[in-house]
């Protein structure tokens, strides 16, 4: 059971208690006042709840589309928040790849290729 759940059930029952010791001869009226302020504040515990879930949930999915739409445009090795470099010759031989294009508007993969072995054996222990 989910806390929130269990709150509910806690606070329902309490409300219900409440309502059957206020209908003792000449309580009534109290009992239903405080029963009327359980529901009401029930209510606007599931209206608050509610409203932050919807919240949560539209902040999650803007920012599930963004993430989408950046590595449907733009390949990872460019982007720099998961780790790429925008200006490598490793990012510019996947825009190659990608598009078929280059700053000359012709692909010239083999030369990227080739860049990146060298840059990466330089780096080899």
């Amino acid at each position: 059971m989910e806390p929130i759940t269990a709150v509910v059930v806690i606070v329902a029952i309490a409300a219900g208690f409440g309502a059957g010791w206020g209908l003792k001869p000449d309580a009534g009226v109290k009992a239903l006042e405080a029963q009327t302020e359980a529901i009401e504040a029930l209510q606007k515990g599931n209206t608050d709840l509610v409203s932050e879930v919807q919240r949560v949930a539209a902040e999650e999915a803007k920012r599930e589309t963004l993430v989408a739409d950046k590595l449907t445009n733009v390949p990872p090795m460019c982007i720099k928040e998961i780790g790429g470099d925008p200006n490598s010759a490793l990012c510019a031989w996947a825009w190659c790849v990608r598009t078929g294009e280059s700053d000359k508007q012709r692909c010239e993969a083999s030369k990227l290729t080739d860049l990146i072995i060298v840059q990466y054996r330089d780096k080899a222990p």
